[in-house]
C-alpha cells in the first residue's frame, strides 16, 4: 500500500477527530470555559437568587465598563451561563411593566401575579414559595438586603399579603414560627412601634428613620422566640445562629443623599452587604441539609429611579463582592446554585458619548435631598448631570455618560446569569417564572 493510500484511508477519521474537537471547543466556550458537566442537585443542594434590583443590560455594562474595563469580565457576568427573562406581569390592569413585588413573585412561587402582591398569585391563595420548600426540607432560609428586609422582593418568599406597603405584616410573617432563619438588612422603623428609638440613632431631622411598626415590638418578639439580635459590625461579627435577625443601617451607601454631612465609614451600625452574607454562609453551612437565601441590592433601583449612574455603579459593586464571596465558598461546596439577575429595569438608562446632550426627564426625587439644586437631572439644554456622567471605563481613556427615559420602571427582558447545579437550564429566553421551576429542582434534588 502506498502512502498516498494509507494517508486516504485514515481521511476519515482525521476529519471525525477534528470535528469533535472543533465541537469540544464550542461547547467549551459556551459553557465559559468549565471543563466538566454541571454538579447534579441532591437533597442537599442549596440554591442563592441575587437579585441586582432594577439592573437590566445597560445597568450590568455601566457596571462592567467602570469597574472591570473591556477585557476583565465581572464576577457576575463570569459566571458560565446565561439566559434572558421576561419581566411582565399578571392582572386586569394590562400592564406591560412589572413591580418588583409581582417581579420577584414569578421567582418565588413560578406564578406570575398582579403589581403589588408578593408570595401570591392573582387569585390571593397561599401556595409554598422556595423558601417554603426549603424550610420543608429542613434547609436554612436567610434573606438579605442592603435596604428594607422588608421590602417587596424579600417579601416574595417570606411575607405573602396582597399590599407591599404592610411592612410591619410583612415583617411578623416572616419570623412566625421562626420561618426565615436568617433576616439581615436595614430599616429597624417597621420592627419597633411608635415611641421606640430602637438602636440605630435617627440621622434624619424630617422623621423618616422614627419607629412607624404597627404589630408591637416585633424585635423583641424574635428574641423571645430564640432569634439573636445584632445591630452594628461588633453584633453582628458575634452572630452564631441558628437563628438571626440582624437590622443594621439602611441603605447606609448612599445615605449622604438624604442626610447631610453623613460619614459611611464612621458609622458602627454600617455593614457592608457582603459581610452579612459572609456570616449568613458561615452559620448555615452547619446545616448538612442546605440553605436557600434570596438577596438584593435594593439600593441600585433607588439608584435608577433618581438618575444617578454612579449609585448604580457602587451597587454593582456590591452585587460583585456578594458573587465573589459565594463562589468563594463553592470551592468547597460545590453544590450551590447561584443565580443572578433582576425583577426589572429601571429608569430607561443607555450609555452614550459624552459630547450627546441629555434628553432625560427628571428622576423620581432630586438628590441630594438637602440641596438648594439637584446634581441628578439635566439642564435646560441637555447639559448633563454629574450623577449622569462622564465615567471613565477602566483602563482605557474612553468615557461615557447615561441618559434615562423615565424616573420609573421598564419593560424589557433582564439577563440573568447562574452556576452550579442546573444552571444550564437557565440558558436562552424564558418567562421568570423558569426561575421557580430551576430553582425548586434543585432544591429537590431533581435533576
Amino acid at each position: 500500500m502506498s502512502v498516498i493510500q494509507r494517508n486516504s484511508s485514515r481521511k476519515p477519521v482525521a476529519v471525525l477527530a477534528a470535528a469533535a474537537l472543533v465541537l469540544a471547543l464550542v461547547m467549551l466556550i459556551a459553557r465559559g470555559g468549565e471543563s466538566s458537566k454541571a454538579e447534579a442537585p441532591t437533597s442537599a443542594t442549596s440554591v442563592i437568587i441575587l437579585s441586582g434590583d432594577g439592573m437590566g443590560i445597560q445597568q450590568r455594562t455601566a457596571i462592567q465598563y467602570a469597574l472591570y474595563g473591556l477585557n476583565k469580565r465581572q464576577p457576575m457576568d463570569a459566571l458560565p451561563y446565561t439566559g434572558f427573562l421576561d419581566t411582565v406581569p399578571a392582572g386586569p390592569r394590562s400592564e406591560a411593566v412589572s413591580d418588583s413585588a409581582a417581579g420577584a413573585t414569578a421567582w418565588a412561587i413560578g406564578k406570575k401575579t398582579i403589581n403589588g402582591y408578593t408570595g401570591l398569585g392573582p387569585d390571593k391563595k397561599r401556595v409554598p414559595t422556595l423558601l417554603d420548600i426549603a424550610k420543608q426540607q429542613g434547609k436554612t432560609t436567610a434573606l438579605i438586603n442592603d435596604h428594607d428586609v422588608t421590602n417587596a422582593t424579600l417579601a416574595a418568599f417570606g411575607g405573602p399579603v396582597i399590599n407591599r406597603d404592610w411592612k410591619s405584616v410583612i415583617a411578623a410573617k416572616e419570623i412566625h414560627n421562626n420561618k426565615v432563619d436568617i433576616l439581615m438588612g436595614g430599616n429597624e422603623a417597621y420592627w419597633y412601634p411608635p415611641g421606640h428609638e430602637g438602636k440605630i440613632p435617627n440621622t434624619n431631622k424630617d422623621g423618616e428613620d422614627d419607629s412607624e411598626g404597627t404589630k408591637g415590638n416585633l424585635v423583641k418578639k424574635a428574641i423571645s422566640q430564640g432569634y439573636q439580635y445584632a445591630y452594628d459590625k461588633k453584633t453582628v461579627s458575634e452572630l452564631t445562629g441558628p437563628q438571626v435577625l440582624a437590622l443594621v443601617q439602611d441603605s447606609a451607601k448612599r445615605r449622604w443623599i438624604e442626610t447631610k454631612g453623613y460619614k459611611l465609614k464612621k458609622d458602627p451600625h454600617y455593614v457592608p452587604t457582603v459581610t452579612l452574607v459572609k456570616k449568613a454562609l458561615d452559620i448555615a453551612d452547619n446545616n448538612p441539609n442546605g440553605f436557600f437565601m434570596a438577596m438584593e441590592s435594593d439600593d441600585l433601583d433607588s439608584a435608577g429611579h433618581e438618575h444617578d449612574v454612579r449609585n448604580v455603579i457602587e451597587s454593582g459593586r456590591t452585587i460583585n463582592q456578594i458573587v465573589k464571596a459565594v463562589q468563594e465558598y463553592r470551592k468547597t461546596n460545590p453544590n450551590v446554585l447561584l443565580i443572578v439577575t433582576a425583577d426589572h429595569e429601571t429608569g430607561g438608562m443607555t450609555i452614550e458619548n459624552i459630547e450627546e446632550p441629555n434628553t432625560n426627564a427628571d428622576g423620581d426625587d432630586p438628590i441630594p435631598y438637602w440641596a438648594k439644586k439637584p446634581i441628578n437631572n439635566a439642564g435646560p439644554n441637555g447639559e448633563v448631570p454629574i450623577r449622569s456622567g462622564p465615567v471613565k471605563i477602566k483602563g482605557t481613556k474612553r468615557k461615557f455618560k447615561v441618559d434615562w427615559t423615565t424616573g420609573e420602571h421598564t419593560g424589557g427582558m433582564v439577563p440573568v446569569t447562574a452556576v452550579g447545579p442546573l444552571a444550564e437550564e437557565l440558558v436562552g429566553v424564558h418567562h421568570n417564572t423558569w426561575v421557580f421551576d430551576v430553582a425548586k429542582r434543585a432544591l429537590l434534588g431533581q435533576e
